[in-house]
């Protein structure tokens, strides 16, 4: 779970004032449903954002997260899934998960916090946040947060300099809570990291449905076309961002794309995609993607080798673009497309990127 999502429901949830809660899969082992990292935000209703397997796994959690919510409590609590409960906790798989179930209430820092927090992630930082431990992690406890950039606190609680020197030498990456002792006392140490990006360049029915899908498993998403009457809100209303280019040349203009970026071209016509195409392999992201035939792609192979392009660099493009499903209506092509995207960040543990293609 690219982790600036959840955090933006949290800060939605923030703003309703009301007592809610986050369990988040600290640790996991076997064959359990969902790996670490996983969050869900639990309402007072019951009512749940994001799963961590389903099942009644996660309806004790759900439980146990209502009774943290009202004592404004914490606890992180192990569930083992073998033989022996699998029939209690209807589950057909085995292994064990450790989740870190947090109440969190509204306060106007803490709404702040947040707030500076997902700032410092759309500028681009990679904040940590450090959260003091009061009371004991192997009982109820609560949390003190504090965001932390480049080892010194930018919001929040402050933080023994003890803490921040080892901060600022040792590198916390990933995405999964971490419990660090120092001296007597616990923190839980969280990095947060931007969500995937998915780029797609073209408006057109597969980019659309495309586009459905890509919010559904949680991507920023971030669409581009030369035609407005294609590329809008209206059509798009879950994607962070529409662009209307007046030609595809001028694509990229303005874009940030790195290793947690995947890149689609799906554009009209085989000359578009030719030049989204060279624009793409100039940049570094983890994925790229053209939509066509065999035929389509190796002319448009050959024309980019003319100008210099190496093989083994157009050898890293996904084209034809997709897992071969045998999909044929637009709804089809872009399951094929979000099920490969989801593969290789899967097969990279990409939540920071697959072997990135390199200009």
């Amino acid at each position: 779970m690219s982790l600036s999502m959840r955090h933006k429901e949290i800060l939605a949830c923030l703003e309703e004032k009301a007592g809610f809660a986050v369990a988040t899969v600290m640790k996991s082992s076997g064959s359990t449903p969902r790996t670490s990292g996983t969050r869900m935000l639990v309402r007072q209703d019951g009512s749940i954002i994001g799963t961590i397997g389903g099942g009644q796994i996660e309806a004790r959690v759900i439980k146990a997260c209502l009774e943290l919510t009202e004592q404004k409590t914490s606890r992180i609590q192990r569930f083992i899934l073998n033989a022996e409960h699998k029939d209690d906790l209807d589950m057909i798989c085995g292994g064990d998960m450790t989740v870190m179930m947090e109440s969190i209430h509204y306060s106007p820092s803490l709404y702040k916090l947040f707030e500076h927090l997902l700032q410092q992630v759309s500028k681009g930082e990679q904040p940590l946040l450090v959260s003091r431990v009061i009371g004991n992690t192997q009982t109820d406890f609560t949390l003190k947060k504090s965001v932390c950039i480049h080892g010194k606190v930018a919001a929040g609680d402050p933080l023994p300099e003890s803490l921040l020197s080892v901060l600022r030498s040792r590198r916390f990456s990933g995405r999964v809570p971490l419990i660090h002792n120092q001296g007597l006392e616990e923190f839980v140490i969280e990095p947060v990291v931007k969500r995937d990006t998915l780029f797609i360049f073209g408006a057109g029915h597969v980019g659309f449905k495309l586009a459905q899908m890509a919010h559904l498993v949680e991507f920023n998403t971030v669409v581009t076309d030369d035609r407005k009457e294609f590329a809008n809100p209206e059509r798009f209303p879950d994607s962070d961002t529409i662009r209307v280019v007046d030609h595809f040349s001028q694509s990229f203009d303005g874009l940030s794309i790195d290793p947690s970026s995947y890149i689609v071209i799906l554009t009209r016509g085989h000359l578009h995609d030719q030049t989204v195409l060279e624009k793409a392999l100039a940049t570094t992201p983890a994925y790229i993607g053209m939509i066509g035939s065999r035929t389509k792609r190796d002319a448009i192979y050959a024309n980019l080798m003319e100008k210099g392009v190496s093989k083994q660099r157009l050898d890293a493009v996904y084209s034809p673009i997709g897992l071969d499903i045998h999909s044929e209506t637009p709804a089809e092509i872009a399951v094929s497309i979000i099920g490969q995207i989801i593969q290789v960040r899967a097969e990279t543990g990409n939540q920071t990127g697959r072997t990135q293609i390199s200009p």
